[in-house]
C-alpha cells in the first residue's frame, strides 16, 4: 500500500520527465526555428514514449506490483491469521485460569470443610474419652470403696471373732482363778499386747 502511494507522488513528476526529454535539442539550439516549436514537444515523439510508459506501468503491474500485493496479502492474512489465533489462545487461557481458580477455591473450601470436621470429631472423640476415663475411674473408685468396706466389714468381723476369742480366754482363766486387782491389770495389759 505505501509503494503505491508512493507511484501516485512520483508519477506526475514522471510525465513532465518524460515531456521534457521527448523534446529535440536540437529545436533548441537552431535559434531561427518557430519559437512554437522550441515550447512545444514533439507530439509524435511524446506519444511513443508515452505509449512505452504505459506498457511499462503494465509490466510492471502485472508482474511486480500484483505478485507483491498478493504476497504482501497473504502475509496480511497470515498475521491476521496468528493475530486471531494468539487473541483465541488468550481467551482460552484466561477461561482456564478462572476455570483453575474456581477449582482452587473449591478445593481450599473442601480442605477446610474437612479440617473442621476432622477437628470436630477429634474434639468429639477427646470428650467421649475423657468421659469413659470418668467413668471408668468412678467405677473404679467404686469399686475400691466396695473393697475398702468389705475390708473393714471382714476387719471388723475378724477383730469380734478374735475380741470374743480372747473375751473367752480371759473368761476362762477368770473362772480358774479368783481375779485381783493385780490379775486384772495383768490381764488387760496381755491383751492391749495382743491387739497391737
Amino acid at each position: 500500500m505505501k509503494t503505491f502511494k508512493k507511484l501516485t507522488k512520483i508519477f506526475p513528476l514522471f510525465l513532465i520527465l518524460l515531456s521534457v526529454t521527448s523534446c529535440n535539442i536540437n529545436d533548441y539550439l537552431n535559434i531561427g526555428d518557430d519559437i512554437a516549436s522550441k515550447i512545444f514537444p514533439n507530439v509524435w515523439d511524446f506519444l511513443v514514449q508515452f505509449l512505452a510508459f504505459v506498457i511499462m506501468v503494465i509490466l510492471i503491474t502485472i508482474f511486480a506490483y500484483k505478485p507483491i500485493k498478493k504476497y504482501i496479502k497473504k502475509r496480511q492474512d497470515l498475521l491476521d491469521e496468528e493475530v486471531n489465533e494468539t487473541k483465541k489462545r488468550n481467551e482460552e487461557a484466561k477461561t482456564n485460569l478462572l476455570i483453575s481458580q474456581k477449582e482452587i477455591a473449591l478445593t481450599h473450601e473442601k480442605a477446610s470443610k474437612i479440617i473442621e470436621n476432622a477437628t470436630k470429631e477429634g474434639n468429639e472423640r477427646k470428650e467421649e474419652i475423657i468421659l469413659r476415663a470418668n467413668k471408668e475411674a468412678e467405677n473404679k473408685i467404686k469399686e475400691a470403696d466396695e473393697i475398702i468396706k468389705k475390708n473393714k466389714i471382714e476387719a471388723k468381723n475378724e477383730l469380734k471373732n478374735e475380741l470374743s476369742d480372747i473375751a473367752l480366754d480371759l473368761s476362762s482363766k477368770i473362772l480358774e482363778r479368783e481375779v485381783n486387782e493385780n490379775d486384772n491389770k495383768k490381764l488387760i495389759d496381755d491383751f492391749v499386747n495382743k491387739m497391737k
